[in-house]
């Protein structure tokens, strides 16, 4: 029973993620730890969020911008180490309230506006988004919101945005799937789950990328599906943590 359920799970997180090119760990862990330890929810859902990138950056590879989601990678290293450690001496729910109540906000603003935020890409905030990313991934498992709503505010048509994001979440889970590994977390019970769980979540990661191909065929707005998502996401973490 408890193999179907963390399957159903994760092709759910699937789903979202090759819908929307983000959002596997965000659905996933909450869920998941509500059956099995969190200390095996978070690599399982990692390893998986990790995986997922790889068909959506080859399949959408012509439209990725690579110097974009390099310079955010560059950012996210710093933020790893420096930013987590400034950030540890703050409470981690003030972090996550605060995370989001931006995340509500600019989904908001993002909602209300017909002109996206910038007009077009910034190095200086891509490298400081960046940062922040990799700092409230260090710090508080959640590294994605940052990059989620600088995208979703930059003038992108929906295939960059979304390949460019998947790109980001490819180099940065390097990071994250070593730290498991250093903190021996991928044990024999995560690596077997996994292994379960792979049928599901090639399913799953594949009527998400159809879904998404349905959007654009019928020009449905992708952008304010992403809006919705931080919104929704924004008042998770605020109720889950006031």
């Amino acid at each position: 029973m408890e193999f179907i359920i963390i399957s159903m799970i994760i092709a759910l997180g699937g789903f979202v993620q090759g819908l929307t090119g983000f959002g596997l760990a965000l659905v996933s862990v909450p869920l998941l730890s509500l059956f099995i330890d969190v200390k095996l929810a978070i690599p399982i859902a990692g390893i998986f969020g990790w995986f997922v990138t790889f068909p959506i950056v080859y399949k959408m590879r012509h439209y990725v911008n690579w110097k974009i989601g390099l310079i955010l990678f560059v950012g996210s290293l710093p933020g790893s180490y420096l930013g987590a450690d400034l950030l540890k001496h703050l409470p981690t729910d003030i972090i996550l309230i605060t995370m989001g109540i931006i995340l509500i906000l600019s989904g908001l603003y993002s909602f209300r506006s017909k002109n996206t935020l910038f007009k077009s890409v910034s190095k200086p905030i891509s490298l400081g988004v960046g940062f922040f990313s990799g700092a409230l991934g260090a710090s508080v498992g959640e590294p994605g919101p940052p990059v989620i709503a600088y995208t979703s505010m930059l003038p992108w048509s929906n295939h960059e945005t979304k390949s460019t994001l998947v790109f980001f979440f490819m180099l940065q889970m390097i990071g994250a799937i070593t730290g498991f590994w250093l903190k021996e977390l991928l044990t024999s019970d995560v690596l077997w789950h996994v292994g379960k769980a792979i049928p599901a979540f090639l399913l799953g990661t594949f009527l998400g990328m159809f879904s998404y191909n349905l959007l654009n065929r019928y020009q449905l707005n992708y952008h304010k599906i992403i809006y919705t998502f931080l919104i929704f996401i924004g008042f998770v973490l605020i109720i889950k943590n006031f």
